[in-house]
């Protein structure tokens, strides 16, 4: 590693010297493609997620956080190679979406200029209208979720004498755009509880919610893990797959198919 210089620019520019000597010296390391990294990059984010969980909030997952780090400069390097984009790029790309989704902190410029008036509430909102606006401007077209409450809307007007009427169809396509607005890698437990988020965001949440005395109600974490567990292992006696389960069913979800009916309400 001598030709590596001795950092003057700080310790990424330090990691960035290393990871481009690695990527010139190491047999390993050249070989490397973003398709074979992902699992890495997946490991390293649950070894990650492992310490945080366990309170291991210090030196541990300083160590942790330096390999997601790690991967996210090698993505870099590697599409810097093939002359697509680098790490100022990729910090450049968060820091121009940071910028855009906080308008309650900085002016479209950039320039700090606080709201102070702003709550939890509104910031989650401007944030979800933000991001369906890129969505729509990267693909053409009305955000999905948006679109898919206007023909709500539509279909309610169409419906006024009949107020009481489920509105069966236009849930159906709000509930599609949100499930079809998520990662679809995400692990399937990970993917439904961000749809039930978004929803309950867009003030629309699965009708007759369960509580505690419900059979599928929890009291509290420890129980839901127990009772999730009792689950998989019934699935597994009869031979069923609940991750496959799961996925399916927010597939169907996604392509607009009967899925659990929702009540609108105002947060």
């Amino acid at each position: 590693m001598s030709d590596v210089p001795a950092a003057d620019g700080g310790a990424l520019l330090r990691l960035r010297q290393v990871v481009d000597a690695l990527r010139r010296h190491c047999l390993w390391t050249r070989r490397l493609t973003h398709e074979n990294l992902v699992e890495y990059l997946v490991e390293e984010s649950y070894e990650t997620l492992e310490e945080i969980e366990s309170g291991r909030v210090d030196e541990s997952l300083r160590r942790e956080l330096g390999d997601v780090l790690f991967q996210v400069v090698l993505h870099a390097r590697l599409a810097e190679e093939r002359g697509s984009f680098d790490l100022d790029g990729v910090a450049e790309a968060i820091t121009a979406k940071l910028v855009r989704r906080s308008p309650h902190v900085f002016t479209p410029e950039g320039r700090l200029a606080v709201d102070e008036h702003a709550d939890l509430a509104s910031i989650q909102r401007a944030w979800a209208r933000i991001k369906a606006e890129e969505k729509a401007g990267e693909h053409g077209g009305a955000p999905p979720r948006y679109a898919a409450h206007a023909a709500a809307d539509d279909a309610r007007d169409d419906r006024a004498a009949e107020p009481d009427e489920p509105d069966e169809a236009s849930e159906a396509a709000a509930l599609a755009a949100v499930v079809d607005s998520l990662p679809s890698h995400l692990p399937a437990l990970a993917r439904a509880a961000k749809t039930v988020d978004r929803l309950a965001r867009d003030g629309a949440v699965p009708a007759d919610e369960p509580d505690g005395s419900s059979p599928l109600g929890a009291a509290d974490e420890d129980a839901l893990g127990e009772l999730l567990f009792t689950v998989v292992h019934e699935a597994r006696r009869r031979d069923q797959d609940p991750e496959r389960a799961l996925r399916r069913h927010l597939t169907s979800l996604a392509q607009g198919r009967v899925g659990p009916r929702m009540s609108h309400h105002q947060q």
